[in-house]
C-alpha cells in the first residue's frame, strides 16, 4: 500500500482540499483509495459525512491510532491511502512523515508560506523522508502562456529547499474549496475544467514519486 501525506506547519495552506481532490482522483481512475483524517478540526471527515456516494473511503482517528489504521487500510486491500494532517504539529509532522512515503506540502505564493514551508521542509528532513512540494492556490494568469510575477518568485524560493517541486502548479479557484451540497467535488462536476487538469496533473506526478514506497502492516 502506497501512503501519501498532506504535511503543513502552516494553517490555510490547502493540505485539506488537496487531500480530497487527489483522493476522488484517485478514485475516479479506479484506485482503491482511503482518506485519513488525523487533524482535530476533522475537515475531510465533515466532507466526506455529506457526500452520498461514500466513496473514496475514509477514516479519522486520533494521530496516535495512525499506525493502527494504517494496518486497517493495508489490510483491507487499499492501494493508495491520503493522510490529512493537522498544522503547527512538529512531532506529529514527524511522526507521519517517517511513515509516509512520499509526503506532499502545499506552499501558497506569499512570503509567510514560503517561512512556513521551509519549517516543514526541515522537520521531513530530520525524519529523513522523502517529500515534494507543491505550489498551491496561485493567482491565475492573465495571458495565456504567461506567470504571475509573485508565482515566479515563489518558485525560485521553494527550488532553495533542495527537494523535489511539482512540475504543475494549482491555481487559486474559489471553487475547489466549496463542495456541492451533496458533498461532490468541482472536479467530479466539472472534469473537463482547469482544476480536474491540474489536479490530475499532480497526482501522476506523485504516482511517480511513490512508486517505490510501499507500506507494510506491523502484523
Amino acid at each position: 500500500m502506497k501512503v501519501l501525506a498532506l504535511l503543513s506547519q502552516k494553517g490555510g495552506a490547502g493540505k485539506t482540499t488537496l487531500a480530497v481532490h487527489l483522493a476522488v482522483h484517485a478514485h475516479l481512475t479506479g484506485e482503491r483509495v482511503a482518506l485519513i483524517d488525523i487533524d482535530p478540526q476533522r475537515s475531510a471527515g465533515d466532507w466526506w459525512r455529506a457526500r452520498e456516494d461514500k466513496v473514496p473511503a475514509l477514516a479519522e482517528c486520533h494521530p496516535r491510532h495512525l499506525v493502527d489504521a494504517l494496518d486497517q487500510a493495508a489490510k483491507r486491500d487499499i492501494g493508495m491511502t491520503i493522510l490529512d494532517t493537522p498544522p503547527q504539529a512538529g512531532p506529529v509532522a514527524e511522526m507521519v512523515a517517517g511513515l509516509a512515503g512520499p509526503s506532499l506540502i502545499p506552499c501558497r505564493p506569499s512570503p509567510i508560506d514560503l517561512r512556513s514551508t521551509q519549517r516543514t521542509v526541515e522537520i521531513v528532513k530530520k525524519a529523513k523522508a522523502r517529500a515534494g512540494i507543491v505550489l498551491n492556490a496561485c493567482p491565475l494568469a492573465r495571458r495565456e502562456g504567461t506567470e504571475p510575477s509573485i508565482t515566479r518568485e515563489a518558485r525560485q524560493g521553494v527550488a532553495e529547499f533542495d527537494i523535489p517541486v511539482a512540475p504543475v502548479i494549482i491555481s487559486h479557484q474559489a471553487a475547489l474549496s466549496h463542495p456541492t451540497m451533496d458533498g461532490r467535488t468541482y472536479i467530479e462536476v466539472f472534469r473537463d475544467g482547469r482544476a480536474a487538469y491540474e489536479i490530475g496533473e499532480l497526482w501522476a506526478w506523485l504516482v511517480y514519486m511513490v512508486r517505490d514506497a510501499d507500506y507494510q502492516p506491523s502484523s
